[in-house]
């Protein structure tokens, strides 16, 4: 059974320190580059999201090479957490990264299907 942060076959999204992490860990363009090259690992964790969702080409750039390889990733079905500083903040059906004072879209990268799990510090949507 998969534990808390680590569900396979989603985009995990953790609070940093909420739950524990995997060792291999790779910033957001490393994580692009996978993603374009098929090469994701079959457990990661990826870091600095929170500085891509301000850079408008950085996250333009990781939400069109998520979308590229949803299907390749549904059916390899790694486990892939992000990590994050901050907090999550619901407004509506959509949520938000409260980061550096400023509220983030976290519907910008990942789509209207994230759902919450755990306390509050654990967001899941499907690849």
């Amino acid at each position: 059974m998969a534990g808390p942060g680590r569900i396979p076959g989603r985009y995990n999204l953790v609070i940093k320190g909420a739950y524990d992490t995997f060792d291999h860990r790779m910033p957001v363009k490393e994580f692009i580059n996978r993603l374009q090259n098929d090469d994701v690992p079959d457990k990661v964790s990826v870091i600095g999201l929170e500085e891509a969702l301000s850079d408008d080409e950085l996250r333009t750039n990781l939400k069109k090479a998520m979308d590229r390889r949803a299907n390749d990733l549904e059916y390899q079905n790694p486990t892939v957490q992000f990590v994050l500083e901050g907090s999550f903040h619901r407004q509506g059906k959509t949520y938000d990264l409260r980061y550096d004072d400023q509220l983030h879209s976290l519907q910008d990268v990942f789509g209207a299907q994230l759902e919450r799990e755990g306390d509050g510090d654990w967001l899941v949507t499907p690849f």
